[in-house]
């Protein structure tokens, strides 16, 4: 059993234990009976209070709330506990302020009635005096934000939600609720800037990219879409490289952006200016200069002004007028103003400028900081004057009428040839009236129709009729009127006039007009004859489109000649010539060259009939083409000739081969039995008769190679060659045939070529052939190559008979031969040239002759080096 001694011994022992403030109070009068340390270092008092009454321990509390409060847990039992509760305490002789959480706990004894009141009490005095520290420094840094007109927002990440305070709802245009989330703040940013505003979120909430977030952009209010400029700077928080936490202040800049933006359009105003504008300190050092002022002076974009020198842009002698005398007669009230001479720094152009000085004032202190000037550059105006008294030189020698009037028709200036025209003296223009000098009929037509015209439109121009003074002959005439206008006021002041004399115009339109009835009648006694003539007569404008076709083609086209104009006639061509016949149309009207060609055209029977239809183009003496006259002759019937004669030819040539052959090969027989039995006589005559077969047999040849051509089965053996090698073997075998020419050569082209190699030797063979046969007495032949990039030439010159201009083109045509008294003495059917035309021609190749007569030919052939083979 415990003795009461001992409890309060043990609770003694509790109570000096507990490491924090504790007391234990006594009796109605709260006798302090026990208080461990700690307690009575927070009273600050020893232990010669226990066992007082804590109103005479503690008098400092007197007018405090704990005495009553410890009365009535004593009284009623009850506890009393609180938190932060304050409580002023008498340290080193001052008053000081705790606070604390304390407890009073009544306890009961053996009847129920309060033995003991336990206190307990913990010191939060730091604590509460660092909230209410914190506290006073949050309401004034939001005092500061307010007054800097700052909000504050701070973005939940994880939650995704954003705290604003007042300033930054209304700087975001929401109302009201003081946390949104994330996507409800990005909605009030501008539609533009929203892009670029989650980039800058995005990538500050990314620890490795260790960007502050700082950033301008546009919000715009929900309720009256009010736009505003923020200015936002914020930082993230990070925990484990985790973003925990954003927040930052925003600013409205709207008047700042505003200002800026004004500024900069000043600015661009200014840099943009034509006027020439500079500011120079006043030391004359230069502070600023407008692209204007420095394309005027030379000065790049990139150099630095404020390291150039006032001579860089003055001649000396006007330099030293600037700085000695302009400078000083700048004044505060109106500046300077007057003509001055700039020298550009890269040409050293002297440019004559009007220019404006004034000065320019610091606008807080009054103090005149610096000088601006304004130039303008007086050369365009300059040379306007000159200009203006050009056209006045212009005018008063024109032999046009030209007049100034006033708005009620008082002439102020009249030219020279005016007064000519209608018979004035100088002394006579000034007070006269234009209405005088014009026809009534003209005089009501200028005040009824022409005046209002004027001014309403500015200009008018038509046929009036002036009045010479002295004869009374009246003018006819074609006015051009222009209305005059104040330059500042644009109120109409004058007008001014230019006549021309139609005299002599209305003159030459008569005779023309008699020279045009002459010309129709040429034209209809032109359309009868080209009506009478059996061709089918046709003319074409010089882009090829034809504008006539006479009444022949009623006879034989299948379509009408209002349709077959322009490019009608193309859908009467046979379907295989239509082509052909439009490139070689196009040739003809590209190149200036006459156009001639064969095609078969249907006729009104719906059969085809063949037409060579040839076209000469009229040049006028600029050689340019104003024309096209053309015929179609119908050859169907030649035609047919022809094609019977290439059938009869064909044959012929092909049944004469066979006993050709038989005949060669008796004669050589022959000729060898003749040999082996001595008869040498009758021998030659065989090897004669051999050599004529030869001949024969290449006539024949030629007839077959013709027909060959005319019916297209031609054939081209392709094959890659040395073409030197080639002719070196046709000369050798050429020369064998003559000993009274010697064959002179000079090969400079030395490559391969791709061709038909038979075919091509045919052509170098019959070239040959052809100047020894056509230079009897001639004693050599030349015959070259060349080399000319993608073509090999080769040339044949002979120095016989020559061949006549008016001849040479023809001597490519079938079984053309020379005329005249010669033919007989050359015999042959004139087909190898022919031949070779066609062989050179279809590889791709041109042949020409260049010819004097009695002098000699040289015939030419080039072709390409490589070519399809297709």
């Amino acid at each position: 059993m415990v003795t009461p001694f001992a409890a309060q011994e043990q609770l003694k022992a509790l109570v000096e234990a507990s490491p924090i403030p504790t007391a234990i109070y006594t009796g109605t009068d709260i006798i302090i009976s026990m208080a461990n340390q700690p307690m009575l270092d927070l009273w600050d008092k020893d232990n010669s209070v226990i066992g007082m009454p804590i109103a005479e321990a503690l008098p400092e509390l007197e007018q405090q709330p704990f005495f009553d409060l410890l009365k009535h847990v004593y009284q009623s039992g009850e506890t009393y506990q609180t938190k932060e509760s304050k409580a002023d305490l008498l340290h080193n002789g001052k008053m000081i302020p705790f606070y604390f959480d304390f407890t009073y706990k009544a306890i009961p004894g053996s009847d129920g009635q309060t033995a003991y009141i336990f206190h307990t009490a913990v010191d939060i005095t730091k604590q509460v005096e660092a909230r209410h520290k914190l506290a006073e420094t949050e309401e004034w840094l939001t005092l500061s934000l307010s007054s800097a007109d700052i909000g504050t927002w701070d973005l939940d990440v994880v939650n995704d939600t954003v705290r604003w305070d007042e300033r930054c709802r209304e700087l975001f245009g929401i109302l009201g609720a003081e946390v949104t989330t994330y996507e409800e703040a990005l909605s009030c940013i501008h539609p533009a800037d929203k892009h670029m505003v989650r980039q800058a979120i995005n990538k500050a909430l990314n620890p490795a990219s260790g960007s502050a977030y700082d950033i301008r952009y546009r919000t715009v209010a929900k309720l009256d879409g009010a736009l505003r400029w923020v200015h936002c700077k914020g930082k993230a928080y990070f925990n484990n490289g985790t973003a925990y936490r954003f927040a930052g202040i925003a600013r409205d800049i709207t008047a700042e952006v505003r200002t800026s933006q004004r500024e900069r359009q000043l600015l661009t105003l200014v840099e943009d200016n034509a006027s020439h504008m500079t500011i120079a300190d006043m030391e004359g050092n230069l502070i600023y200069m407008n692209n204007a002022a420095k394309r005027l002076i030379g000065v790049t974009d990139t150099e630095d002004i404020t390291r150039l020198a006032a001579k860089d842009f003055y001649s000396a002698e006007e330099l030293d007028r600037v700085q000695n005398q302009i400078i000083r007669q700048i004044t505060e009230k109106d500046g300077w103003r007057g003509n001055i001479t700039l020298t550009n720094k890269i040409t050293r152009e002297e440019i004559p400028c009007e220019v404006s000085y004034m000065l320019i004032h610091d606008p807080e202190s009054g103090e005149v900081i610096g000088r601006g000037a304004i130039a303008r550059d007086l050369r365009p105006e300059i040379k306007a004057k000159t200009e203006l008294k050009r056209l006045a030189t212009i005018v008063d020698i024109s032999e046009d009428f030209c007049n100034y009037c006033d708005l009620e028709g008082k002439t102020l200036y009249m030219n020279a040839a005016g007064l000519t025209l209608i018979g004035f003296g100088e002394q006579e223009v000034a007070g006269s009236n234009m209405f005088a000098y014009h026809s009534q009929n003209s005089s009501r037509l200028i005040r009824k129709e022409i005046m209002p015209q004027l001014l309403s439109e500015g200009r008018w121009s038509g046929s009036l009729e002036l009045v010479h003074q002295q004869t009374g002959e009246v003018i006819p005439i074609y006015k051009q009127l222009f209305i005059i206008r104040d330059e500042f006021t644009n109120i109409p002041v004058a007008f001014a006039g230019i006549a021309r004399d139609l005299r002599p115009e209305l003159e030459f339109r008569r005779k023309l007009d008699d020279k045009n009835t002459i010309l129709q009648n040429a034209v209809k006694e032109l359309e009868f004859l080209a009506d009478s003539v059996p061709s089918v007569v046709w003319t074409s404008k010089p882009d090829g489109h034809l504008d006539y076709i006479n009444k022949r083609w009623y006879e034989h086209g299948a379509t009408s000649i209002e349709n077959s104009l322009g490019e009608g006639w193309h859908h009467a061509l046979h379907p295989d010539d239509e082509q052909a016949a439009r490139n070689a149309w196009n040739h003809s009207l590209q190149t200036g060259t006459p156009y001639q060609i064969e095609f078969r055209i249907r006729d009104k029977k719906d059969q085809y009939r063949w037409w060579l239809v040839r076209a000469l183009p009229l040049k006028n003496d600029d050689g340019k083409i104003v024309k096209w006259y053309g015929t179609n002759t119908d050859i169907t019937e030649q035609k047919e000739l022809q094609q019977q004669k290439d059938n009869f030819l064909g044959i012929a040539s092909h049944e004469l081969k066979t006993p050709i052959t038989s005949i060669k090969a008796y004669a050589q027989v022959m000729q060898t039995l003749f040999t082996r039995s001595g008869d040498s006589k009758n021998a030659e005559l065989v090897g004669k008769m051999d050599r004529q077969l030869n001949r024969l047999n290449s006539l024949v040849a030629d007839l077959l190679d013709v027909t060959k051509i005319n019916t297209g089965r031609l054939q081209f053996n392709y094959e890659t060659f040395d073409f030197n090698e080639m002719v070196e073997e046709v000369i050798e075998d050429v020369q064998r045939t003559t000993s009274r020419h010697l064959i002179k050569k000079a090969l400079a082209f030395k490559k391969e070529l791709t061709g038909d190699r038979d075919r091509i030797s045919q052509v170098v063979t019959n070239l040959l052939t052809n100047a020894i046969k056509y230079s009897p007495q001639a004693n050599e032949i030349i015959i070259y190559t060349e080399e000319h990039e993608t073509e090999a030439k080769l040339c044949v010159q002979d120095f016989g008979i020559g061949i006549s201009l008016d001849k040479k083109d023809r001597v490519f045509e079938q079984f053309y031969r020379v005329s005249g008294t010669r033919e007989y003495t050359f015999p042959g059917l004139g087909l190898g040239l022919y031949i070779s035309s066609e062989i050179i021609k279809r590889l791709g190749g041109r042949i020409w002759v260049t010819s004097v007569e009695n002098k000699g030919s040289t015939f030419c052939f080039s072709l390409p080096i490589k070519q399809s083979t297709v």
